[in-house]
């Protein structure tokens, strides 16, 4: 039976540290959970809140998301100045129920600046009895004085297998569980996309069979074709990297990629300590081109040059 979400968390070194504390008493009132698993992080918030207000019927409230002193923002795709208005009102609110009040605020670092403003007061003296729990995917977009005000936890990523036990077998499985960088909430979608093969195939061409510009603009053509999978196609480029970096380096067991191990093995001469590291910066250079809106097929076309180029230079 596959594990569910709840106990993947409850069973997680990062659960135990907060339970540890719990039970001391000495909880931070205002909590930033970072992680690039947006979903996963949520859940751990749910979990975190049970652990302020107690488990038994708190938990079940919880769980059914009819915790009257459960408060979980934003209403809508992100934060407003008017979701913090009534954050700060409702925070000087008594509890109904639990005798403690949880504000759970979704993805902060998307929240409009003034509406993380509006909270700075309330977070740096929170009620006695009220506590904040706020997840970020990207902690460098939270404003320093909210950062200030929270205590940060990095939540770890997962191991493979016990990704795997959460996902299960599948056709798209060990593919999606090699891609999904540690993180729960990525391997789920990654499984249910119908051309994950035939985006990662359409990669792993590039590294392993281009050899002139001539070809570029079929395989970026190709590649380009998956429309909206831009961070996908990034994802995949940098996981082949790195596991060419450990055929190199003789550290197979590393290779995430098990199944493609032989083809890369076949292609990892052609590739240099050097050129493999170039590489990996073009890769992170164009993730930050596609953040800024840039248009992806002149990045991917750019991208795909680069590595051909790097590729002879470094030899």
């Amino acid at each position: 039976m596959l594990k569910k979400l709840e106990g993947i968390i409850r069973e997680s070194e990062d659960f135990a540290k907060f339970s540890e504390k719990a039970e001391r008493g000495d909880l931070a009132k205002t909590i930033l959970l970072i992680s690039k698993d947006g979903d996963y992080a949520f859940e751990f918030a749910r979990l975190l809140s049970c652990l302020i207000f107690g488990e038994g019927e708190h938990y079940q409230k919880v769980l059914a998301g009819s915790h009257p002193d459960l408060k979980v923002y934003p209403t809508k795709d992100r934060l407003l100045v008017a979701d913090s208005e009534e954050i700060v009102f409702e925070s000087a609110v008594k509890p109904i129920f639990a005798g403690k009040k949880v504000f759970i605020i979704r993805e902060i670092d998307k929240a409009m600046e003034q509406a993380q403003n509006k909270l700075l007061k309330t977070l740096e003296e929170p009620e006695n009895n009220v506590y904040f729990i706020l997840t970020t995917s990207n902690v460098d977009l939270v404003l320093p004085t909210i950062r200030s005000r929270c205590e940060k936890t990095f939540l770890g990523k997962l191991g493979e297998d016990v990704i795997g036990e959460f996902v299960g077998s599948g056709e798209n499985s060990d593919l999606a569980i090699a891609l999904s960088e540690g993180l729960i909430g990525r391997a789920e979608s990654l499984v249910r996309k119908s051309q994950l093969k035939g985006l990662f195939e359409s990669v792993l061409e590039v590294v392993t069979k281009l050899k002139s510009s001539r070809d570029m603009l079929r395989y970026s053509k190709a590649i380009a074709g998956f429309s909206g999978e831009q961070n996908l196609i990034l994802t995949c480029f940098a996981v082949i990297m790195e596991d060419l970096l450990y055929l190199k380096s003789g550290n197979d067991k590393e290779v995430r990629l098990k199944s493609y191990a032989e083809r890369l093995s076949k292609v990892k001469d052609e590739y240099s300590f050097r050129a493999i590291s170039e590489i990996r910066g073009l890769i992170d250079k164009a993730s930050r081109e596609i953040m800024f809106n840039c248009n992806f097929v002149v990045v991917l076309e750019n991208l795909i040059l680069n590595i051909l180029e790097v590729k002879y230079l470094c030899r």
